[in-house]
This record gives C-alpha cells, structure tokens and sequence, in this order.
C-alpha cells in the first residue's frame, strides 16, 4: 500500500468559543490516526467572544499542528473561506465551520 496523503483540515471560526476547542481535538485525533502528515487551520474572522483565546491555547497545546489565523475584522464567509484555502499546506483539504452543526 502506497503512503498516505498528507491532509490540511480547516475550520471558519465566527464567536464560536462553546464548540470549537472540542472539534480541533477530535479533529487532531482522528486525522492523526490516518496520517502523520497533517495540520489543522482555524479562521478566527473577527469574533467579538472568547473564541481568539481557546485558539490560540489550542495551538500552543498542539505546536506544530494546529495553526490560528485572526482576522482583525469579519471578512465574511467568503473571505475565510479564502483565507482557509490560502493558508492549507498539504495534498487534500478538509473544511468546515467551527460550530459543531453538522453539514
């Protein structure tokens, strides 16, 4: 078996501080048991709550792995989006947003 593709996951962040500490950790340890070559990536766009804190003690929780990227000002679902996109590194992204509601 050839090896496994590397995986950038990311998530769009907007005042979700309940939730989004719980999805990069389930998120770590599931991609984790794919690959060894993976990052996680949250869009903080401009949340006004305590979702820029949880963020960035997620990321020095996991260094190297989980990465934070804060918008000073809400560009929208489109420009996190964009932002997301931008800041992935490897061969297959995943996305979604940080609100633990299903797609």
């Amino acid at each position: 078996m050839g090896s496994s593709p590397s995986i950038s996951a990311f998530f769009l962040a907007y005042n979700d501080g309940g939730t989004i500490a719980s999805m990069v950790v389930n998120t770590v340890l599931t991609i984790g048991s794919v690959t060894d070559d993976f990052e996680v990536i949250v869009v903080d766009d401009g949340s006004s709550d305590y979702t820029p804190e949880i963020l960035d003690e997620s990321a020095r929780r996991y260094p190297g792995v989980v990465r934070v990227v804060h918008h000073e000002k809400n560009k929208g679902h489109g420009g996190a989006l964009r932002t997301g996109f931008s800041a992935s590194t490897k061969d297959l992204i995943y996305y979604t947003d940080g609100d633990a509601h299903a797609v």
